[in-house]
């Protein structure tokens, strides 16, 4: 899959910040930037977004901008962190109502799943427009997650154990693997779409087709021997 060559510096995936602000001035400087390159990016197209046009929108100095910041794509994936965090109860709910699901309805808890991150991927790119499809392999917010919030329960640690719940519906034997192909399978379609057809992701039907993938997956029972001999 094609991987955009100017995302590579979005930082640690999801590290934004070369440092926090301690300081109210200090987090009015950081809504300055956040701001001046949504501005840019709705008025003037993402072409023109530079660290230097961001810094003149904002009214400070390039010094000030790259105290906090490494990049433009930096900038980029910070507003997509505060976007989601101001979504915080819901949130909450989501990963509440996705486990609540799975001892009801495996197809459910997926179809649920998958709704929500194909409308996660949805709101980014209307609030960052072409510019997300530079930096959207590289964003991970459930990463960015987990180093604010520990205790929160990772895909990786419920999924697996979901996927054992409904063992008895299923042609996969090996639930850890089959919960990294599901999640490899969702988020590479997502951002493979992304990159080929981001029109296609806003399609009523792009994610009934993305749980139909993956259930057919998950159901379809194997007629090929372990090590992939026919």
């Amino acid at each position: 899959m094609k991987k955009n060559a100017n995302a590579d510096t979005v930082n640690k995936r999801h590290s934004t910040r070369r440092r926090n602000p301690t300081q109210a001035r200090a987090e009015a400087t950081l809504v300055a930037i956040r701001q001046a390159c949504l501005r840019i990016i709705e008025h003037e197209g993402h072409q023109r977004l530079t660290t230097n046009r961001i810094a003149e929108v904002a009214g400070i100095s390039i010094g000030s901008l790259y105290q906090y910041y490494a990049d433009k794509h930096a900038i980029a994936a910070d507003i997509c962190n505060e976007l989601l965090l101001a979504e915080l109860d819901e949130l909450g709910r989501f990963d509440a109502q996705t486990l609540a699901l799975v001892k009801t309805s495996l197809e459910d808890t997926l179809r649920f799943f998958i709704d929500e991150h194909v409308a996660r991927q949805r709101r980014l790119y209307r609030k960052l427009r072409d510019f997300y499809l530079e930096i959207h392999w590289h964003y991970d917010f459930e990463a960015y997650m987990v180093e604010k919030f520990p205790a929160k329960r990772t895909t990786a640690s419920w999924l697996p154990a979901a996927l054992k719940y409904h063992r008895a519906s299923l042609a996969v034997e090996d639930f850890p693997l089959a919960a990294t192909m599901v999640m490899n399978a969702i988020e590479g379609t997502i951002h493979a779409t992304l990159d080929r057809n981001p029109a296609l992701i806003m399609s009523d039907a792009f994610a009934g087709e993305l749980l139909a993938m993956v259930l057919g997956y998950l159901k379809h029972p194997r007629c090929f021997a372990q090590g992939g001999a026919r």
